[in-house]
């Protein structure tokens, strides 16, 4: 019988320790805001939803998206899609694609780029002339390293008119100097300015400063980009059918 009393005891006691708020635990208890069917949005939730809704959106007509959005789901639900393959592969496919998203948003935000004077100066100079160059195509990488004998294709072309990617890479070049090998879908390329010819009339092209100095940190960030992901392929363990 003692025993009984000391259990009895304690329940009393943990009891008033309860009502008194002793051990303080709180339950945020939110009053629905919207009803669903069986899906309840609580107060709290719809605030923190909306204060992430597109701009052009009212409170009301967000309400009414959420609803039609909460509907659509129910039906799929019914319909039991989210047990088939083709939904698992999706869902699947969305995470991955999240996952490299933010790793490279990462990334790109630590790599930093320096433009100097120098640098934005040659790329107004050869913004204001015609260029001679040569064009190098190679069957792989091995065969541009080694200077495999090619026979080159001749560009004659306003720097302005060259795509982007090949400006960046003639900005880097003196004359008569060939770039490293590039791989493309194209194969293997390199170049080489043959003549620099100034213009009697150039043409309008990127001359602010700041304008230049952005494109050329732009293209360094590809490059320091490339390099990485070339630096994960080199430690890593890869095999392919061939």
């Amino acid at each position: 019988m003692r025993y009984l009393y000391y259990i009895g005891g304690i329940i009393v006691l943990f009891s008033l320790l309860a009502a008194y708020g002793v051990f303080k635990t709180k339950v945020e208890i939110s009053k629905p805001a919207v009803v669903i069917n069986d899906r309840i949005i609580s107060e709290s939730e719809l605030e923190t939803r909306i204060k992430l809704k597109p701009y052009y959106m009212n409170r009301d007509e967000y309400i009414d998206s959420l609803i039609d959005e909460q509907l659509l789901i129910q039906e799929a639900l019914n319909k039991e899609i989210h047990k088939e393959e083709s939904f698992r592969q999706s869902v699947q496919q969305y995470y991955e694609q999240s996952l490299i998203k933010i790793l490279v948003d990462r990334k790109l935000s630590s790599l930093k780029t320096s433009v100097s004077d120098n640098e934005i100066q040659k790329y107004k100079i050869l913004s204001a002339s015609r260029l001679i160059i040569s064009k190098f195509g190679y069957k792989s990488l091995n065969d541009a390293q080694n200077s495999v004998s090619q026979t080159p294709q001749k560009i004659d072309a306003d720097f302005v008119d060259l795509s982007d990617e090949l400006k960046f890479t003639l900005l880097n070049l003196k004359k008569g100097e060939m770039s490293p090998p590039l791989e493309s879908g194209m194969g293997v390329l390199s170049y080489r300015i043959d003549q620099i010819i100034p213009l009697e009339a150039p043409k309008t092209g990127d001359t602010d400063d700041e304008q230049i100095r952005n494109f050329i940190a732009g293209y360094k960030q590809q490059q320091l980009m490339a390099d990485w992901i070339r630096e994960l392929k080199t430690n890593a363990e890869i095999w392919r059918e061939k």
